[in-house]
């Protein structure tokens, strides 16, 4: 009999390729060859940065208004960037330029912008990123450029050092700051020269080093600031160079050791006074120690506080190179607060940047030692300007437990206003964390512990902090210090007034009774009641 089988062509094929394979897998069980070709390790970029030819890179400028460094064009100028990357080694070099604005500026692939346009922000800005890295790397550089339609020449160059000071030892530096006239100049930086090199030289930021006298106490040189728009507007500020003379003794001034004077944290630094023997000694020879470099240091006579919470006494040490020394002791105590309104470089307090309705507060500063901040509309009638720390604030009840402000209080200063809220809000926590201090202190509206009303027509608002209570953490503890990021006043609901209104703030303090704060306001020369 004649049996016909019938094949499965799946399980011959399957059965096939199996027969096929085996070797290969036996071999690849037994010898186990590598599956993992050998490659070079990559490296992505790390960091980026422009890179301007020289002649534009001396054309860069702080400006005012962005707070940035700054390129000015004129329309129709082209400027080939470059770039570099960190490392050097990265695997892959290229990179995206973009623009802003590229109807003021355009950039190409290669990195040329040209200034195309002063119309509209009349800027642009202009970055580069790794290609690889292009979004949210965080890997990218960029550049401001301000385009001019036509050149703007300078006319004036005023020139001023940077401390002050007209005078520098041989080896020492100065720094100088033109400023040039009008605000409006295309080129707002300038070349650098010296009348004799030989005495002091100037580099192009400006900064100049002392040579030689020539064998004198002292020569003088001209440095002279040239406008880089080919107006021929200059410049020149003698500076005198001053032959290294070591001092054999110090004197330092005793007003900071005094009565252990109180500083304050707020002041950020303090210059001492100091006298040498003799008179026209080298400064920089004499070498400053702190014996508490966490509450504060010190650079050539000027002490730093410390800006982390860390208070107490420390003693600053002026040494010649002959050994002779003299010191004096500091103290820095917890809980102090001084802000006079003496310097308006270090404003520690103002008017909380607010807007609503078209309108945003302001304040402007005064030479006789006060602050006027103006309000914005809150809404139709009413006004706000809250008042604030512009940074950290510590407390310690044990030290100063008394925290007085001397402002005007609007009710009494304008007619048209019937009411206001005035609360002390806050928002803090102890130097341990363990507890939080939050809202207003005494809760609600004017809670304060006293108000004087002073003769010049301000009022003192006063607030006993071993009374006063925060609706989170109850009670500041005097064992302990407590540090506050918010410290502020809410000036607000003013009514009634549909136009902004100005109130002046004179001074915020924290004393250690209510008879200092009495004291304080008959300093001013004042008279006061409650």
């Amino acid at each position: 009999m004649k049996v016909e089988r019938k094949i499965d062509m799946k399980k011959f094929f399957i059965n096939t390729w199996y027969i096929v394979l085996c070797p290969f897998v036996l071999f690849s069980a037994c010898e186990k060859p590598s599956l993992i070709p050998d490659v070079d390790p990559a490296y992505c970029p790390s960091s980026i940065e422009i890179v301007l030819p020289e002649a534009a890179a001396n054309l860069l400028y702080d400006d005012p208004a962005s707070g940035t460094a700054t390129l000015p064009m004129i329309v129709g100028e082209e400027v080939a960037l470059q770039w570099r990357l960190q490392p050097d080694t990265a695997t892959f070099q290229d990179v995206i330029w973009v623009s802003s604005n590229p109807q003021n500026v355009s950039v190409d692939d290669k990195g040329v912008i040209k200034a195309l346009s002063a119309t509209g922000l009349g800027y642009s800005v202009i970055s580069v990123t790794p290609k690889g890295m292009y979004s949210a790397s965080g890997v990218s550089y960029s550049l401001r450029v301000k385009v001019s339609a036509t050149l703007v020449p300078a006319t004036a160059i005023s020139i001023e050092s940077a401390d002050g000071d007209s005078s520098i030892f041989i080896g020492n530096k100065l720094q100088l700051v033109p400023t040039i006239s009008p605000a409006e100049a295309t080129y707002r930086t300038v070349t650098w020269s010296s009348e004799n090199p030989d005495i002091a030289t100037v580099d192009n930021k400006g900064v100049v080093t002392g040579v030689s006298t020539h064998g004198q106490l002292s020569e003088y040189v001209n440095i002279i600031a040239t406008a880089m728009d080919n107006s021929g507007v200059k410049a020149s500020f003698p500076v005198r160079v001053k032959d290294v003379v070591d001092p054999t003794s110090v004197t330092l001034d005793t007003q900071w050791d005094k009565d252990h004077y109180a500083c304050w944290v707020g002041d950020k630094s303090i210059a001492l006074t100091y006298t040498t023997v003799p008179e026209e000694s080298t400064f920089s020879k004499i070498t400053w120690e702190c014996t508490e470099p966490d509450i504060a240091t010190v650079v050539d006579g000027v002490v730093y506080f410390n800006q982390q919470g860390n208070f107490g006494e420390f003693t600053i040490k002026a040494t010649c190179p002959n050994g002779a020394s003299d010191e004096i002791r500091m103290n820095l105590p917890v809980g102090l607060i001084r802000e006079r309104f003496l310097n308006e470089n270090n404003l520690t307090w103002g008017v909380a940047a607010q807007s609503g309705n078209g309108t945003e507060t302001k304040q402007v500063w005064h030479e006789e030692g006060y602050l006027t901040c103006t309000t914005y509309n809150q809404n139709a009638n009413t006004q706000r300007g809250d008042f604030q720390a512009k940074g950290k604030v510590w407390l310690n009840t044990a030290n100063y437990p008394i925290f007085a402000i001397k402002m005007d209080y609007v009710i009494e200063t304008y007619e048209a206003i019937t009411s206001c809220a005035f609360k002390f809000d806050c928002v803090g926590k102890d130097k341990d964390g363990d507890t939080a201090f939050r809202g207003e202190l005494g809760g609600g509206d004017k809670k304060w512990s006293k108000r004087y009303k002073c003769s010049d027509g301000s009022s003192v608002m006063i607030y006993d902090l071993r009374e006063k209570s925060f609706p989170t953490g109850g009670l500041l503890p005097a064992t302990t210090v407590a540090e506050f990021t918010t410290f502020q006043f809410k000036y607000a609901d003013m009514k009634t007034s549909e136009a902004q209104i100005e109130y002046n703030v004179y001074w915020v303090e924290t004393f250690k009774s209510i008879e200092a704060v009495q004291a304080a306001i008959e300093a001013d020369g004042l008279t006061w009641e409650e």
